[in-house]
């Protein structure tokens, strides 16, 4: 069996439940990679072991810093040169960048007793840095994942080109963001397109009104710009204001929190707008269960972030929710127009309205879409089958 090291920024996250369940996926089917959490997280998880970087390792970093110039010059005058040539995207990246490269460096000497045929950074940002760094200091093969926040946020990565030019394979998980990192002068045979999986098909009690008297909308996600939460409540707004009753439920929590509810406030529908915060796994099922309809309003932000396929359409698909969902970025590419879910303009109100209106007069006609729904993410997303396509592409590198 191929050794192999999986490098998360931290890990777990309560967030990434797929990430989770693509772990299970491949232990299932016998592949169980070492775990590196960089940035903090559980020491363990399902009785595995979690390798966390420890901080107070930076400060040896006085020795091998000269160490690693000395001995790689050329490695450091590259990275450093473009570092130089091409501005840091944002704050948050810098971070991410510097302790990817420090991991590397306070940590390579140890990994070269290790025998990873392969170090796998989970995500484009600070795991892949580290890997990158390992791989030019030491030699260590390594692949990576990028997504859309990897590829797409204020430019993509600070290093993201150095990071694709010497990975063995990329994997992603949209069409769209396979054509953005093919942008970067990437070669397809190089990215390999493997979706997210889910697990779970629970079973909804038919396709009635959940609740008779009223619509029971849902949305789950961060309360950030690119989740076009503000064309949502102007859809809520137009839905109240040809008589629909309805609830929408928003569970999530982020930096737009504070915002949005003003904005609630004054399009006058605190009865009929609810914003739930965080919830877990647990309770977010259930709420996918307790609803009749799922939104999804996600936009092109001011910084170029975007969702590729959001995981919570996913689960909203295997729960047996009509979807409506943004036809930008790849929200869209987790179903089949009009067959097994709605693609839509998030700034034309009126055409989520009038779908709305009629699935209240006559719920029964979008049954077969949401039927559809179901059968669509247990044949695209199964996570046992996205799992072994992961691991047919770390074995067959």
């Amino acid at each position: 069996m191929t050794k192999v090291a999986f490098f998360y920024a931290t890990f777990p996250r309560p967030t990434e439940t797929f990430v989770r369940r693509e772990l299970r996926a491949l232990d299932d089917i016998g592949f169980k990679p070492d775990i590196y959490s960089i940035w903090g997280g559980n020491s363990e998880w399902e009785n595995r072991k979690i390798n966390r970087f420890r901080f107070p390792r930076l400060l040896t970093l006085f020795f091998w810093l000269p160490y690693w110039a000395w001995k790689k010059p050329k490695v450091f005058k590259t990275i450093l040169c473009e570092l130089w040539i091409r501005p840091c995207p944002n704050l948050q990246n810098w971070n991410e960048t510097f302790l990817g490269l420090a991991f590397a460096l306070v940590e390579a000497k140890k990994f070269e007793g290790k025998n990873y045929e392969l170090v796998h950074g989970v995500w484009a940002t600070m795991p892949a840095t580290a890997v990158f760094a390992l791989n030019r200091l030491i030699d260590i093969p390594y692949s990576m994942g990028a997504h859309a926040y990897d590829v797409f946020r204020k430019g993509g990565d600070w290093l993201l080109n150095l990071k694709f030019k010497h990975a063995q394979f990329v994997r992603t998980s949209s069409f769209s963001t396979v054509k953005r990192i093919e942008s970067f002068g990437v070669s397809s045979a190089k990215i390999k397109l493997i979706r997210r999986g889910i697990s779970n098909w629970p079973k909804r009690d038919g396709f009635h009104l959940v609740n008779s008297e009223k619509l029971e909308i849902l949305s789950v996600g961060r309360l950030v710009e690119k989740k076009g939460y503000f064309c949502q409540l102007k859809i809520a707004r137009e839905l109240k204001d040809i008589g629909i009753p309805f609830r929408l439920r928003i569970v999530g929590d982020g930096p737009l929190l504070g915002e949005l509810l003003i904005e609630r406030n004054r399009l006058e529908l605190i009865g009929n707008v609810e914003f739930l915060g965080s919830k877990n796994q647990s309770s977010i099922s259930k709420l996918y269960l307790s609803s009749d309809i799922f939104l999804f309003t996600g936009i092109v932000s001011k910084n170029g972030d975007r969702d590729g396929i959001p995981n919570v359409i996913l689960e909203a698909m295997a729960s047996g929710c009509l979807i409506m969902a943004s036809g930008y970025a790849g929200a869209s590419e987790a179903f089949i127009d009009k067959h097994s879910g709605l693609s839509l303009n998030p700034y034309n109100a009126i055409e989520w309205i009038e779908i709305l209106r009629r699935f209240w007069m006559d719920s029964k006609s979008f049954n077969s879409l949401r039927y559809k729904a179901i059968e669509h993410s247990k044949k695209a997303f199964n996570i046992k089958r996205t799992a072994s396509a992961l691991f047919s592409t770390i074995s067959e590198r």
